[in-house]
């Protein structure tokens, strides 16, 4: 839905915030801090080298939560349509190959 939309549908919904924060307001959507539990919980039942895809606000938060960085931070991270990272002992690397 546009801005507009979302205001006639769901009026005041967006009032105060900004371009990351409409992730995080939709009708029984998830909260970012439940979408950081959840990734919590999938990076800490990871037990062997896995491979996983996740759209890019979801991998936003994933590497971000594995890093530890702030809601800031972990929003502004890059989404490439053709990246892969190699989370490992508290690093995130691009991987290349």
């Amino acid at each position: 839905m546009t801005r507009f939309e979302i205001d006639n549908e769901f009026p005041g919904r967006l009032d105060g915030s900004d371009a990351f924060d409409w992730y995080f307001r939709a009708p029984d959507g998830e909260s970012f801090d439940e979408v950081c539990r959840r990734a919590m919980s999938w990076i800490a039942d990871v037990q062997h080298p896995t491979i996983a895809i996740s759209h890019g606000l979801f991998g936003r938060i994933l590497r971000g939560v594995h890093l530890g960085l702030s809601k800031r931070e972990m929003l502004e991270l890059p989404v490439p349509q053709d990246g892969f990272y190699r989370l490992h002992d508290g690093r995130c690397d691009p991987f290349t190959g």
